[in-house]
């Protein structure tokens, strides 16, 4: 009887064992621990917090109804609920995923324009410092906008959009820096007013080349040019270099300014420092009225002088002169022969007004 009954056992157990075995765990939990790791990595607690945030909860009430599955005995496991919550949740995720991936594209397609038009202001400012060896805090300022510049398209190509637009931010403010400081330089360069000066000059200057049948020379500080008239007519046009604030209209000795008015050449040195030149009279009696009303304003360093030596010589005219007007060599052996002591020397900012190439800046208050 003892034996039967162990038989009789010894067969429940392997029926139970075959028939009764514990149901798999469904496949969609493998799969949603897998999608929780690469949302996360995607950024989904960045990019779409909310959603991720209910993605979560109906992920921790799903894992909660499996750990109550898993401590029940194994032939009265039920995971069918489990598997429909999982297949939810795994599409869910998959929308979840798409959410992010679409606001990163947008986030960078964002965050890429923005940075090209920031790029397109720093080009304008670069093209229009070709006109200029000054000013210093537009090159250091254009200079720090390129290197924060490159910092944001590293953060973009990282998809690190978090930390972009404090860089942008800061990108900007470098920019309108050096828009400000290059506005300082030519904002007198778009005075309708002034330009009409210049012309007066230059127009007077030509006029009496040819009432005189005399030689005259004509430098245009921002097209940086120097022009010589015979009788009027032009005969030549040259390339120029300027001081580093050859922009600025010459004040007192060491602005490093090149003077803007009429002159005459008063010596022509053929043994000079820089090859040739040919010394103009400055400072006029109108540079010494100007010099004596801006010291008395205060508006020049009180021990400074008016200078002179001003001069039109070779060099380069890439050469920085110290207010002087400077060309190659072979263009002083062609206009030294051709200039005589008192030709007229006219020196304008411009004949044309700069306000088409201030257009693009967007200079705040200007």
């Amino acid at each position: 009887m003892k034996t039967a009954l162990l038989v009789s056992a010894f067969f429940i157990c392997v029926f139970c064992a075959s028939t009764c075995q514990s149901p798999p765990v469904p496949p969609e939990v493998e799969k949603a621990k897998s999608q929780e790791n690469d949302l996360w990595r995607a950024g989904a607690p960045v990019y779409a917090a909310d959603e991720y945030a209910r993605y979560l909860e109906s992920l921790r009430l799903a894992k909660e109804k499996l750990i109550k599955q898993n401590v029940r005995l194994r032939w009265f496991r039920d995971y069918k609920e489990v598997r429909a919550d999982y297949i939810v949740i795994l599409a869910q995720g998959d929308t979840l995923i798409n959410r992010v991936q679409a606001e990163k594209r947008s986030q960078s397609q964002d965050f890429s324009q923005r940075l090209d038009r920031l790029e397109e202001r720093m080009r304008k400012i670069k093209a229009l410092t070709q006109l200029m060896n000054e000013h210093a805090p537009v090159r250091e300022n254009l200079a720090r906008a390129e290197v924060v510049s490159r910092e944001a398209e590293i953060l973009i190509r990282n998809e690190k959009y978090a930390e972009l637009a404090p860089k942008l931010d800061l990108i900007d403010g470098h920019i309108r820096q050096a828009e400000e400081a290059l506005f300082s330089i030519l904002a007198r360069y778009a005075d309708d007013a002034q330009v009409a000066r210049w012309r007066k000059l230059a127009e007077d200057t030509v006029s009496e080349s040819r009432r005189r049948g005399t030689t005259a020379v004509l430098v245009n500080k921002l097209a940086r040019t120097m022009t010589l008239f015979k009788k009027g007519k032009e005969i030549a046009v040259y390339e120029i270099g300027l001081g580093r604030y050859g922009l600025t209209d010459k004040l007192y000795a060491g602005d490093e300014a090149t003077p803007e008015g009429r002159y005459r050449i008063v010596k022509k040195n053929a043994q000079s420092r820089y090859y040739k030149a040919l010394l103009i009279d400055y400072p006029n009696e109108y540079d010494k009225r100007r010099f004596a009303l801006a010291k008395k304003k205060g508006l020049i360093p009180a021990g400074a002088s008016i200078g002179g030596l001003i001069e039109i010589h070779g060099g380069g005219n890439d050469f920085l002169t110290n207010g002087c007007v400077g060309v190659e060599n072979s263009v002083m052996d062609r206009i030294f022969p051709e200039v005589a002591v008192g030709t007229v020397v006219a020196i304008v900012g411009s004949l044309e007004s700069a306000q088409k190439l201030l257009a693009g800046l967007r200079i705040s208050g200007s």
